[in-house]
Formats: structure tokens, C-alpha cells, sequence
């Protein structure tokens, strides 16, 4: 039995939250570790994710048969490529109906794909109610929180979702956030070799910012390698 492909699908209720920047890290930490991915981009309308990642990132229409067969059919493939969904927040609901129209999550973990959902916290009570809801109604599928710093947060510390794992996206000085926006700038790029025309204190600013988030997304692969190996021992 060989290692689960993962099919991360980062998704929020809100828009304007991170859900895009949590996408594009995880699709660059895989190209910074100089493996692959493939992504999907549910916007149609304004595909950032698409756009960042031209050759590894399809459109996905969810309104029509062919774009859901687009999305849902490559997600169910143990190629040992990871799949990275970013679910545009307007899509969130018909993404959910093909799910459970299609037995998706059952389908994945029997060819040997591994669901991810990332939440990506508005910083609202909301949060809380529907990431309690999502794992109520999906027990097998596994939910991480991301928390992205950069967002205003109205909940209460103890409103907080309860989540076995989490990620979090630190703050960005203003200079950082509009190196990472130019359209042009890859993250992976930049970890494997920086532009020798920046600035060493924005190249070291950048990097720490970074490899903080690669980090945690290193420690996560780790644990659930670890998990899969005691389930086969």
C-alpha cells in the first residue's frame, strides 16, 4: 500500500479572506520542494489561482455537467500528484451538492485519495458554526483551519473553531504585500533562488515570512506519513 494522494480544497464562506494566498502557497511550497501539483480555479470570472499558475491550474465552471466533470473526475486519481481546489466562495454550495450527489469523499478514500478541506477563517463567529457543520456532515473528510493574520477578526478567542490541526498565515508589511501581489512574482521561484536585484532586507523579510507557512505545511505532510506508516504497522 503506498502513501494517500492528498486533494487539498481551500474554500471560505467570505471573499477577500486569504482563500486565493493559501492556495497559491501550498501550490508553491510543492514547486519549491521541486515536485508537482495540479490545481483547479472555480472563479471563473476573476481565476487568480489560474492565472499565477498558467500550466498547472485548470477553470472549473461548476454551473455546467462538463465543468464539474472537469473538477470532480482528475480529483479521483491516485497519480501521487496533489490536487489543490480553490473553491471560490460563490461556488461553495454547488461544489458541496456534486460532492454528495456523487458519494465523492467515500469514492476518493477508496482509490486511496486523501480530502483536505481548508477553511480559511473570515475571522467571524460564522466560522466556528460552519466548520462544526462541515465536520458533522463529513467525518472522514479532514478539516484544517487556516487562519490568515492578515484578517480582521470580530469573534472571541473562545468563538474560535476547534480544529485538530491548523495553519496560519502571518501578517504582511506593506512593502512584502505588494512584492508577493506583482503578478509576475513566483514564491518558489524566490525560495529557491531571490532575485539578486532586491534588497537583502526585503529578501530576508520575505523569506522568513514564507518558510514560517512552508513550515507548517512540512510538519503536516510529516504527521500524516507518520500516521499512515503506525495504520500499516
Amino acid at each position: 500500500m503506498t502513501a494517500r494522494t492528498f486533494v487539498f480544497i481551500v474554500c471560505s464562506l467570505s471573499g477577500r479572506v486569504g482563500k486565493t494566498t493559501a492556495a497559491r502557497l501550498l501550490g508553491d511550497y510543492y514547486l519549491a520542494s521541486r515536485r508537482d501539483f495540479r490545481g483547479f480555479d472555480t472563479d471563473a470570472h476573476e481565476p487568480d489561482f489560474a492565472l499565477r499558475f498558467s500550466e498547472r491550474v485548470a477553470i472549473a465552471d461548476l454551473n455546467t455537467i462538463q465543468g464539474q466533470m472537469a473538477l470532480i473526475d482528475p480529483l479521483l486519481a491516485d497519480d501521487g500528484v496533489p490536487k489543490i481546489v480553490d473553491l471560490w466562495h460563490r461556488t461553495l454550495e454547488p461544489f458541496f451538492a456534486v460532492i454528495d450527489n456523487t458519494g465523492f469523499i467515500a469514492e476518493a478514500l477508496a482509490r486511496g485519495v486523501e480530502p483536505i478541506l481548508l477553511y480559511v477563517d473570515d475571522g467571524t463567529p460564522r466560522t466556528a458554526e460552519v466548520t462544526a457543520r462541515i465536520a458533522e456532515r463529513y467525518p472522514d473528510l479532514r478539516l484544517i483551519l487556516v487562519e490568515n493574520e492578515i484578517v480582521e477578526r470580530e469573534a472571541a478567542p473562545e468563538a474560535r473553531p476547534l480544529t485538530a490541526h491548523s495553519f496560519r498565515i502571518g501578517k504582511l508589511d506593506p512593502t512584502l504585500r505588494a512584492t508577493i501581489d506583482d503578478p509576475g512574482f513566483s514564491l518558489s521561484r524566490f525560495m529557491l533562488a531571490p532575485p539578486p536585484d532586491m534588497s537583502i532586507v526585503l529578501r530576508a523579510a520575505l523569506r522568513d515570512w514564507v518558510w514560517r507557512i512552508f513550515s507548517q505545511f512540512k510538519s503536516f505532510e510529516l504527521r500524516m506519513t507518520l500516521s499512515e506508516t503506525e495504520h500499516l504497522g
